[in-house]
């Protein structure tokens, strides 16, 4: 089976009210694969230091992080 059959398959099992939140993200996925050329040199330089940060471990937990919320 194909990833396209097997995601047909996913979405004919799913909940209408869920129907409409995939949409939203596939129709997002799209939008981002096609603007991912105007990304900006400063915003790929960005993407690059916050990669490096990450794989060195320079990173805190979502628990971290929810702790600091107000």
């Amino acid at each position: 089976m194909s990833i396209k059959e097997q995601l047909i398959q996913e979405i004919e099992q799913t909940p209408e009210h869920l129907i409409s939140e995939l949409l939203d993200f596939l129709l997002f996925i799209k939008q981002r694969y096609n603007c991912e050329d105007e990304i900006t040199e400063q915003e790929k330089i960005n993407i690059a230091i916050s990669l490096q940060d990450y794989q060195a471990g320079d990173y805190i937990s979502l628990e971290e992080y929810e702790e600091k919320q107000p």
